[in-house]
């Protein structure tokens, strides 16, 4: 099954901290508005690298939960400063409409495993596994963005996509779940993680990328499906069909 063969860890160490530092702050015990500690004592205390940490603050950074001041830490973000989201009107693809590039294939990779306490509280419900999909978008001999999914496991029965079948939920995330989605919102922001998150390949030699975080509903508003869609700085622009404005 290519879930099962894909060659990124099942569970990537940075990620691994960044669910027990959310599980941390969501359990109180970094509370809204506190500093961290200092990220040789937080690696210390974590029993791992200040590389790995710093990826995984990264993360908490990318989904405004952990804020860092310049020469004076990180804190932790109180609820009311997550970004907006865009509400969009027409649904489009992120990375064919937002990136200068064009693109010869897509390659795929998927994993299915428990939902994360992170994802469960931001799709507000606890599905009972996940399918986490790898996109990496090929143009000539570059990969030039990168997507990651997550479908809750009912949206694939929902909608009977054989997890046999790797060309199937292709399709889908590339094409069909925007004609079947009702609704769906988009937020913007800049982001360095894009070249460790794609892990396989590295998308540009700078360190600037673009992350639209994309969230699909149905006629009930139930989420089905989160994207994190990274594309190099220099790659993007924004069109109408990126604001989602008609």
């Amino acid at each position: 099954m290519q879930g099962e063969e894909n060659g990124r860890e099942k569970n990537l160490k940075h990620v691994r901290i960044y669910n027990q530092l959310y599980n941390l702050i969501r359990q109180g015990v970094f509370p809204a508005g506190s500093r961290l500690p200092s990220e040789p004592a937080l690696a210390e205390q974590l029993k791992v690298s200040r590389m790995t940490l710093r990826r995984a603050l990264a993360l908490l950074q990318e989904d405004h939960l952990v804020k860092n001041v310049r020469g004076k830490g990180n804190y932790i973000c109180a609820p009311a400063a997550a970004h907006t989201s865009v509400q969009v009107s027409e649904l489009y693809h992120p990375v064919y409409s937002c990136c200068t590039q064009t693109f010869d294939a897509v390659e795929l990779a998927f994993r299915i495993e428990p939902p994360s306490k992170s994802f469960s509280q931001s799709i507000g419900r606890s599905p009972a596994a996940v399918v986490i999909s790898d996109r990496w978008y090929h143009s000539l001999k570059n990969v030039s963005a990168y997507s990651l999914s997550f479908v809750p496991i009912d949206t694939i029965a929902g909608y009977q996509i054989d997890l046999n079948d790797p060309d199937q939920i292709k399709e889908f995330l590339e094409s069909s779940v925007y004609q079947k989605a009702a609704a769906g919102s988009c937020t913007y922001s800049c982001t360095t993680t894009g070249n460790f998150t794609s892990s396989k390949y590295t998308l540009s030699s700078g360190s600037e990328f673009i992350l639209i975080q994309e969230t699909l509903f149905d006629s009930a508003r139930q989420v089905l499906v989160f994207s994190k869609h990274y594309i190099p700085s220099e790659l993007f622009e924004l069109h109408q069909a990126c604001s989602g404005q008609a």
